[in-house]
């Protein structure tokens, strides 16, 4: 007897990193498939030179699934991942699963991610996200604790999640080109999927690793993350609320991070502490980002 199986599609965006894409799709041949699920791999290529084929093409026979490699040449985040929801719809997905360039998963993550969502019968499942300067699984990693297993997550990212296809054939759900350049486009979709009466859950075992470059680490990028970060979560509030309900809303909390930060800057100093002295500068950079957006300043992360 001939048992049909669901279709899985693991989709990933990826824009002129084809190193990291090739590693990610690399942890992809590596994973463990649940019994009567069927993965398929969607690259969508924000790049319209293609400049990421090559790893594409370098491990798609590795796999002993179907693989596929497409082009939004249409700029911007949102374009590329609403190109992988069509394609997902068109390979005929049961779920869809996103992952990151820069990531790669544990041999486990597709089988406790299944798990979990059936587990706890739940429309989107999100899983931990560890950053790592290794290209492979760690042998020792701490587990991601912010989160209890099974509760409702506060803001469900791409970076690793899983969520069944009703949610786009049904509620024609997209992300939205308003956070094109500026990231927060999944909070924003998981947020209106939630509204919708989508169902999710924290799967704690269901492990993606991000792979964290030697520019990641230095300060400048990680003030210029917070700083964008602040503008963004402005923006997002924005987008369904007015100029003056956000400032009532976050002045306050403008004014609170900022007095933090220069009261961790001042102790920074005297006492000569550098985590704090960091602390505090990112506390600014988040802070100035609140201002940025509450002043219609918007510095787009992703315009390169």
């Amino acid at each position: 007897m001939v048992t049909h199986k669901k279709i899985i599609t693991i989709c990933i965006a990826t824009y002129m990193r084809p190193e990291l894409l090739k590693n990610c799709l690399f942890s992809l041949t590596k994973i463990k498939v649940p019994d009567s699920y069927l993965p398929i791999i969607i690259v969508v290529d924000n790049d319209k030179l293609g400049s990421g084929k090559i790893a594409f093409d370098n491990i798609k026979n590795d796999f002993a699934v179907n693989c596929f490699y497409y082009i939004e040449s249409e700029r911007g985040i949102s374009s590329a991942r609403n190109n992988l929801l069509e394609k997902a719809i068109l390979h005929k997905a049961d779920l869809i699963g996103f992952i990151d360039d820069d990531e790669f998963a544990h041999e486990n993550w597709l089988n406790n991610m299944v798990k979990g969502i059936d587990e706890y019968k739940v429309d989107i499942g999100a899983g931990p996200v560890i950053p790592t300067k290794k290209t492979s699984t760690p042998k020792n990693f701490k587990q991601d604790r912010k989160n209890k297993r099974g509760a409702v997550p506060r803001n469900i990212a791409a970076g690793n999640v899983m969520f069944t296809a009703g949610l786009i054939k049904n509620y024609s759900l997209r992300f939205d080109r308003y956070f094109d350049f500026m990231g927060g486009e999944d909070f924003d979709f998981f947020s209106k999927a939630s509204q919708l009466g989508g169902s999710s859950a924290w799967i704690d075992d269901a492990v993606i690793f991000e792979t964290i470059t030697p520019d990641r680490e230095k300060l400048k990028y990680i003030l210029y993350r917070h700083f964008t970060g602040g503008i963004n979560l402005i923006m997002r509030y924005r987008k369904n609320n007015s100029l003056v309900a956000a400032w009532f809303r976050y002045i306050p909390k403008t004014i609170g991070k900022l007095l933090s930060a220069f009261f961790s800057l001042i102790m920074g100093i005297i006492f000569l502490n550098k985590d704090n002295s960091k602390k505090g500068l990112i506390r600014l950079a988040n802070g100035i980002g609140y201002l940025f957006g509450l002043t219609n300043i918007i510095i787009e992360r992703y315009k390169y």
